[in-house]
């Protein structure tokens, strides 16, 4: 038996302070926002959880309370198809938080000592590898931040076209958190994830890709970066199959490179005079 336990946290459609419209200004949490967002699920994030090499993890995914049987008729039919996810009807952030540290108990054997715990978007997919990878950077550390720095942003445009960029970031969305079982919280103790960059323990994945932030209309916050966009991906590795994968749109893409000529030049320049500056320091 395993001496950790690894549970995925998706908030679905609980409630939230402050998030009063989506980034595209879109009313959140609506009828409409809702047919969007479990079409997406549907589509692309529950066949990434579908397609991991490692099934050895629960996925606890938190509802409003008050979701329409429209709705929760969904939700059945996904519990029933995909045993691994579970639904958890919660009146607001606060009460999941709560609700979870009760909940996570009941996955404990005799053997476990620790509890992995991720907090992952029900509008993002996942490498076949995330869970797997995950738990071999496992250590029994507790607060241990185990930190998936690679992947990708993916910004859909109509027609399944899209542009993709590199995300190379330190404590990203796709970060775990490692606790004791006996002093455990879960990775929602901390309100940001950027929080978990001032933990002393870390164990670090850089080497390959391993999620695909999707970027679209309902986003609350996320935005393409200005990072590098690629020509090819290979969409299999992240549970799409031939229906369903993007087509890179190279127009799109080479006009976002182009658009970044500045942006890489004030880092270059920024670069050089942090070099000039440290150079001169220790010439003196």
């Amino acid at each position: 038996m395993s001496q950790f336990v690894h549970i995925i946290m998706t908030r679905f459609n609980v409630p939230t302070r402050g998030w009063n419209e989506t980034r595209s200004g879109y009313k959140p949490l609506t009828e409409e926002w809702l047919n969007d967002r479990f079409r997406l699920f549907r589509t692309y994030v529950l066949p990434s959880y579908k397609n991991q090499t490692n099934q050895n993890y629960v996925w606890l995914c938190f509802f409003d309370i008050n979701t329409s049987e429209k709705f929760r008729k969904i939700i059945r039919e996904i519990e029933e198809e995909y045993p691994v996810f579970r639904s958890v009807f919660v009146e607001d952030f606060d009460q999941m938080k709560t609700r979870v540290v009760e909940i996570i108990p009941q996955f404990f054997t005799s053997e476990t000592k620790f509890v992995i715990t991720s907090e992952l978007d029900n509008d993002d997919m996942l490498h076949q590898d995330y869970i797997k990878t995950v738990q071999e950077h496992f250590k029994p550390v507790h607060d241990l931040v185990i930190d998936l720095r690679r992947g990708y942003q993916l910004t859909m445009f109509p027609r399944r076209k899209a542009i993709v960029t590199v995300y190379n970031a330190v404590v990203n969305p796709f970060v775990s958190l490692v606790e004791n079982v006996d002093n455990f919280k879960t990775m929602l103790k901390e309100r940001a994830h950027n929080s978990y960059r001032h933990y002393p323990d870390f164990s670090v994945e850089d080497s390959k890709e391993m999620y695909i932030q999707i970027i679209h209309q309902y986003n609350l916050m996320n935005v393409t970066f200005k990072h590098k966009a690629v020509h090819k991906v290979d969409f299999s590795e992240y549970g799409m199959t031939s229906e369903t994968r993007f087509s890179i749109d190279r127009l799109n893409t080479w006009r976002h490179n182009i658009t970044r000529i500045p942006f890489v030049m004030k880092l270059i320049i920024k670069k050089y005079l942090k070099i000039k500056i440290l150079s001169n320091y220790e010439t003196q």
